[in-house]
């Protein structure tokens, strides 16, 4: 029985926008035994109309806050979906969140970014009597090193992924958030999208933002949680280095677009590298570099991946920006690989968070490890589950993940399983 926070999740498959969104609140609420809740999480396919779902929504959540967006897939647990509504809703005392929103974020993404974070952060609303005793208390209980690892404070992104021409430009948010809050506070989040299918063969589609009834078409959410609740966060590929390496000698179209490795052609040092023909690479491009992305070391021995480049005649573009110079390694992104991340993100949240198993974890998975695992899609949700003590697990197939391992600063990721870990645990009931 949940003492410091309680959480109830509705999933609905039905057909029509509004019928299922409100059937996915209404059971959602049910477990919160009449409290309003403190945040609505929203996840749902696109085959939905956007109104019809906020609508229901409204109807049931009333004035609270909810957030959310559309995706290439939903999932409960082991329950995928490629049609369906998830609806998570919070409620503690001990959590207090600010949320603030904004369309047309791509005019000026990084300046958007910092005056909506700074907008989520004067809508924080502090109980001037429970929060500091709590923090008294943490600080008499604890050891400081504690204190110091894990911030009272965390942030939760939601950026609208690719939409050709327009890029997601998620780098640039993440640029816009760290200028305000630093780099310290824990960021976690994802790209809301729409059918990969759609996406690989240039159908037309629409990538849908919701913030308590207002819709958005090229949206940026911010979340501002002041919480004296524990949690974790950790984000982990499975993808693992091999000996081949080059470096980024030339880049276009501010970098999404990659011309030239270690001043080779791109699609030549790709054949290269792989030992095949030019030819062949360019017959299966998309797949071949989501098995074989390409991953940017850092110095703390952690690579940022980048893969599932798209051939455009000249270079291979990319959802997320490259810089001349970056050094890159050729990453083994097979199945058995990516299938290693789930105990690897148990291993980093538990050097943080010993002996404690979450009560319910978001998660937003790379649409990009769908097309390696097909359909072990599923097996690798019920492996994450059990990695983490059986707990719920819910979130969304993301067009790029926002988030990094325990203790380190966020980046904006491919191809990686990102989780953010909710425990029914006070900060100050955990010993370090």
């Amino acid at each position: 029985m949940a003492k410091n926070f309680i959480y109830g999740i509705g999933v609905s498959e039905g057909k029509e926008g509004a019928a299922a969104a409100a059937e996915a609140a209404k059971k959602a609420l049910a477990a919160l035994k009449g409290k309003m809740p403190t945040i609505s999480h929203i996840y749902f396919t696109d085959d939905y109309d956007p109104q019809a779902v906020s609508n229901g929504l409204k109807a049931v959540l009333k004035d609270s806050e909810f957030i959310g967006g559309t995706a290439d897939s939903v999932f409960h647990n082991d329950n995928v979906m490629f049609r369906g509504i998830v609806v998570v809703s919070i409620y503690s005392e001990y959590m207090h969140v600010g949320i603030a929103s904004t369309d047309n974020a791509s005019k000026d993404p990084e300046t958007i970014a910092e005056k909506t974070v700074k907008e989520a952060i004067g809508k924080v609303h502090i109980d001037k009597y429970v929060d500091p005793y709590l923090l008294f208390t943490r600080m008499k209980q604890t050891h400081l090193s504690w204190m110091l690892k894990l911030p009272s404070f965390y942030v939760m992104v939601f950026t609208r992924g690719l939409k050709l021409p327009i890029m997601g430009d998620e780098a640039k948010i993440i640029k816009g958030l760290s200028n305000v809050i630093g780099l310290q506070i824990p960021v976690w989040g994802g790209s809301f999208g729409n059918k990969t299918e759609k996406v690989e063969t240039g159908q037309p589609y629409e990538i849908t933002m919701l913030h308590s009834g207002k819709i958005m078409k090229d949206g940026l959410i911010i979340a501002v949680t002041s919480t004296s609740l524990l949690y974790a966060n950790s984000m982990e590929s499975g993808c693992s280095p091999t000996e081949k390496c080059g470096f980024i000698s030339e880049v276009a179209n501010n970098g999404f677009v990659v011309t030239k490795i270690s001043n080779m052609d791109v699609a030549d040092w790709y054949a290269e590298q792989l030992g095949m023909k030019k030819e062949e690479f360019l017959k299966s491009t998309r797949i071949l570099t989501q098995l074989h992305p390409l991953g940017i070391p850092d110095k703390l021995g952690n690579y940022m991946i980048r893969g599932g480049g798209i051939y455009m005649g000249k270079g291979l573009a990319y959802v997320a920006p490259f810089q001349k110079g970056w050094p890159v390694y050729l990453m083994d992104g097979n199945a058995k690989n990516l299938l290693t991340a789930s105990a690897k993100l148990r291993d980093n949240v538990d050097d943080y968070v010993h002996d404690a198993s979450p009560s319910v974890t978001f998660v937003t998975q790379c649409v990009t490890r769908k097309l390696v695992l097909q359909k072990e899609q599923k097996k690798e949700l019920q492996m994450l589950r059990k990695s983490l003590g059986n707990s719920d697990i819910v979130g969304f197939g993301a067009f790029g993940e926002t988030g990094a391992k325990q203790g380190q600063q966020c980046s904006f990721e491919h191809v990686t399983l990102n989780v953010f870990c909710m425990y029914d645990k006070l900060m100050k009931d955990l010993k370090q």
